[in-house]
């Protein structure tokens, strides 16, 4: 299991799956955050909310919301993160 700190939380990483991340951008206040990897000619974007795990799991963590996006063009995928940072402007 393989964990990362990004603004003072920390993120679960799978880096089986082949993809790699790009980019990781936190929203200006600080709930959301949005992780652009790529594989190939592919582009994934996935979502995550600030907040806690279970008990045993300590501190602040990132947790992926269901929903992500694969697009073939990363000018739609850098689109697609701004779309989910607003999010959290409005």
């Amino acid at each position: 299991m393989d964990v990362i700190e990004i603004a003072g939380a920390h993120l679960l990483r799978d880096a089986a799956d082949g993809w790699q991340l790009l980019d990781a951008v936190v929203s200006q206040d600080g709930i959301r955050l949005v992780c652009i990897h790529a594989v190939g000619q592919s582009f994934r974007v996935e979502r995550f909310l600030r907040g806690h795990m279970l008990p045993q799991w300590q501190g602040e963590w990132w947790l992926q919301q269901p929903e992500h996006s694969i697009t073939d063009s990363e000018q739609r995928a850098r689109a697609l993160a701004n779309e989910w940072l607003t999010l959290a402007a409005n």
